[in-house]
């Protein structure tokens, strides 16, 4: 339980603002000893921080008192993405200067995206548009194989380097990984980075690793769930069985999530209870929020 002063403190609040909230609004009801002195446990500092900095945003705590906590983070994610309209050119002026071959000018605007931007927003607004954009000029003949092959290089680089800048202290909770056959790795990366900016402690393993050697890593590890992608149509059979080896090898009680344009076939001919397909990212964010 935490008093007046170290709530006022710990949420940037002053202790007569959160007067004034509590008496004006009910934005929380604090807890009170028998000489009515106010104390707040861990949830209503969340709230009262969650309340602040969308008041910092130009927010009514009139209107925001009303609403539960999931609206409020809901609503400051929102704050967030608006916050950063320039980002939204920033995809065609990468594969702009890519198309010209100047690869010093595509690192640098993603090493500075890297640098400024939220993990959420970096993924959502940057890095997913940037890849849809490099599928649409391939297909239509604006960029080269080369050219896609640089951007895919120099993305998985710096995005992998997002993982291991900050080494978690806790132990790995959430594996990821692709099965044989399985080369392509950048829609595993963002996922990977979407479970670590939930807060989840990631091991991240790479493409092509056989599921024996996968289920032994998380047995030992305790992992809290493997995270696998599957995106090759004709190699859908060969990680048909290599997902029946990790499911035969692994501990029984580790789930196992599935992502990729093949995970709804797979989940659909496997129907094991352990397996998690997931579609979207609201879903991988959920999942991951429960670790």
């Amino acid at each position: 339980m935490y008093s007046v002063k170290a709530t006022a403190g710990l949420t940037g609040l002053t202790p007569e603002t959160l007067r004034a909230w509590e008496r004006r609004y009910a934005a929380v009801v604090p807890h009170r000893d028998d000489k009515g002195r106010r104390s707040y446990d861990a949830a209503m500092l969340q709230r009262l921080t969650l309340l602040y900095r969308l008041t910092d945003r130009g927010h009514a705590i009139s209107r925001l008192a009303a609403l539960d906590d999931a609206a409020l983070q809901g609503l400051l994610e929102d704050s967030r993405q608006l916050a950063y309209g320039a980002v939204d050119d920033l995809p065609g002026r990468m594969l702009d200067a890519i198309a010209d071959y100047q690869v010093d000018v595509f690192d640098r605007e993603l090493t500075v995206a890297i640098a400024t931007l939220p993990l959420s927003v970096l993924i959502g607004r940057l890095v997913n548009p940037l890849l849809h954009e490099v599928g649409v000029r391939w297909a239509d003949g604006r960029l080269a194989i080369a050219q896609e092959r640089l951007v895919s290089s120099l993305l998985q680089a710096r995005l992998l380097s997002i993982l291991n800048q900050h080494p978690r202290e806790h132990k790995a909770r959430v594996l990821f990984a692709t099965l044989p056959g399985e080369q392509h790795q950048l829609g595993l990366i963002g996922a990977a980075l979407q479970a670590f900016d939930a807060g989840v402690p990631v091991l991240y393993l790479g493409a092509e690793l056989p599921a024996v050697e996968l289920a032994r890593v998380a047995n030992r590890v305790q992992a809290a769930a493997v995270a696998i992608s599957s995106i090759y149509p004709a190699h859908a059979g060969q990680v048909l069985d290599e997902l029946r080896s990790l499911d035969a090898a692994l501990h029984a009680d580790i789930p196992v999530w599935l992502g990729g344009a093949n995970a709804a076939y797979l989940g659909e001919e496997l129907a094991l209870p352990r397996l998690r397909v997931i579609g979207s990212a609201d879903a991988l964010r959920h999942l991951a929020l429960r670790v």
